[in-house]
């Protein structure tokens, strides 16, 4: 394993991702070599591969990207609410802090 330099993590170069038929797919970085390796995996043997520019994986990563945020709702706002000081409440507590520490301040005085 190379030495790395403290406080840095290896880059991550690979990622595997496995189906219900337990067929996978690898992304590999090769970008010392100008693309992006694909290849799909059945058990322990590769398939088929496919090289991606790094212009062609960025657009199918921003198509990804793009897809699944219009498939994920966009959260309910939520009402705003006025805070209103009473004992019982964080704003009463607040105050009653408040008035607690200006107290423990006014014996350190004397």
């Amino acid at each position: 394993m190379a030495a790395v330099a403290p406080f840095e993590l290896p880059t991550r170069t690979r990622h595997l991702a496995v189906d219900e038929r337990g067929i996978g797919l690898r992304a590999t970085m090769r970008l010392e070599r100008g693309f992006v390796n694909l290849s799909l995996w059945n058990k322990d043997v590769c398939a088929q591969t496919f090289h991606l520019t790094p212009a062609e994986a960025s657009r199918l990563v921003g198509f990804l990207v793009e897809g699944l945020a219009r498939a994920v709702p966009e959260p309910e706002p939520e009402p705003l609410t006025v805070a209103v000081q009473r004992a019982g409440t964080p704003a009463g507590y607040r105050q009653r802090l408040a008035d607690v520490l200006e107290q423990a301040a006014a014996q350190l005085r004397r």
